[in-house]
């Protein structure tokens, strides 16, 4: 019971910390950007799928760095489906992104490896609701970065997107995630590159 109002309690705290973004963001005006990236969406197998994403770093009063996510992809099935950063920036095919992006002694290098952290993972974000094949996504995280450290996109190997079939349903297990739990086949990957700020 304790564990699981934890987790009600963590997404309520995501979900307020997205509408304050969200509501405010003319209040990280550009210069409160440190670095920008973006990424070209691309399907796995289906060239229909197409879709851009952007992503910008700025620091809060406290000096904590957060990661401001937009993302737009066309052609996919209605509905919800999982969106992650992977810990490679591969897409050629989709498996090559491999595992999700988790610095640390949580974090796998196979797509498939037995998962024990799902989904506190870094690259962890919040499902995109897709409608009329129009997918839309934003989301502010401080669970990875743009700048150099050990949570950093831009690694020796880079980070990429990967869009799921099927929803993340944020499954939080002391054994082996089960099959599907966190979007199950890979839809759509996007190699995410560095943005030089003028």
């Amino acid at each position: 019971m304790q564990k699981n109002h934890f987790r009600i309690c963590q997404m309520t705290g995501v979900a307020a910390l997205m509408v304050a973004v969200l509501s405010g963001c003319s209040h990280y005006g550009s210069h409160n950007i440190s670095k920008t990236a973006n990424a070209t969406i691309q399907g796995c197998t289906d060239p229909a799928i197409t879709g851009t994403a952007t992503l910008k770093e700025f620091e809060s009063e406290e000096g904590i760095k957060k990661l401001y996510v937009q993302m737009e992809v066309n052609g996919l099935k209605d509905g919800k489906h999982a969106v992650h950063i992977h810990e490679v920036a591969s897409c050629q095919p989709c498996g090559a992104a491999k595992g999700h992006h988790d610095p640390g002694p949580f974090g796998k290098s196979t797509p498939d490896a037995p998962d024990f952290n799902h989904p506190f993972h870094m690259g962890d974000l919040v499902n995109m609701t897709v409608v009329n094949g129009v997918g839309t996504l934003h989301a502010v995280t401080t669970r990875v970065a743009l700048s150099d450290g050990r949570l950093s996109v831009f690694d020796h190997d880079g980070s990429a997107f990967i869009i799921h079939t099927n929803e993340d349903l944020y499954c939080d297990q002391d054994s082996e995630l089960n099959p599907g739990c966190a979007g199950g086949a890979r839809d759509a990957c996007g190699i995410i590159e560095p943005v030089s700020l003028m």
